[in-house]
């Protein structure tokens, strides 16, 4: 019987860098063998376009039986201060809306259907979470955005619209190239800085990346061999 294919993707090499020296190249791609299955890391570029384009690709040249995306994130919520770490059960294309005179007309609500159907729920991207139960980490709802939040007036803009818990720019990206090819998918993030006004002096990138790496590590790559 073949291995099963785990593929562990992220936007940039920072944020695998913790992986130990044996992983080998192959194309665009890294692979750790583990006894039960192969483990295949992928980088996507930073971005929903270019993340969507370079899984499309690599989805049409191998098949995977399970997705991870991790990466770093920004918090909405003082539950989730900076080092924290968390997966994703919910992300949406944020800022992909119509500016209705100043109100923000999402595209499920402008009756492209295409918002209203698989995968999406309402313009949402929900992960089933059934084969990521045995992963103890809080889950949370995401925004997707092209834009990094940099002041407190998008801030707030982003609570008053979807209530969000963390934000990125690649993970709705993930998830829905993922579901168009039925992969079972997870974010796990790692929060490295509070959403609001940009002040990168507050922010702690290091203490993200290491909390990253030492959970995939001890948790991933034990994980994805049950």
């Amino acid at each position: 019987m073949a291995k099963p294919n785990i593929l562990i993707t992220a936007s940039t090499h920072r944020e695998i860098s913790f992986l130990p020296d044996k992983v080998q190249k192959e194309g665009d791609l890294y692979r750790i063998e583990i006894p039960d299955c192969v483990c295949y890391l992928h980088i996507s570029g930073i971005g929903s376009v270019l993340t969507a384009f370079s899984l499309g690709k690599l989805f049409q040249q191998q098949r995977f039986d399970r997705a991870y995306q991790l990466g770093i994130a920004g918090s909405f919520s003082d539950k989730f201060p900076i080092g924290s770490l968390v997966k994703i059960s919910s992300d949406v294309f944020a800022d992909l809306y119509l500016d209705d005179n100043g109100t923000p007309l999402f595209l499920h609500e402008a009756g492209f259907d295409s918002f209203n159907q698989f995968p999406f729920q309402k313009g949402i991207l929900k992960s089933d979470e059934k084969p990521f139960l045995h992963i103890e980490l809080p889950q949370v709802t995401a925004i997707t955005v092209n834009t990094a939040t940099g002041t407190a007036e998008k801030c707030d803009f982003w609570r008053k619209q979807f209530n969000p818990d963390i934000e990125t720019m690649e993970g709705a990206a993930f998830y829905y190239a993922c579901m168009m090819q039925s992969i079972p998918c997870m974010q796990i993030r790692a929060v490295s800085n509070m959403v609001g006004p940009r002040d990168t002096k507050s922010w702690n990138i290091p203490l993200a990346m290491q909390n990253l790496g030492d959970f995939f590590v001890a948790c991933i790559l034990k994980e994805v061999i049950q």
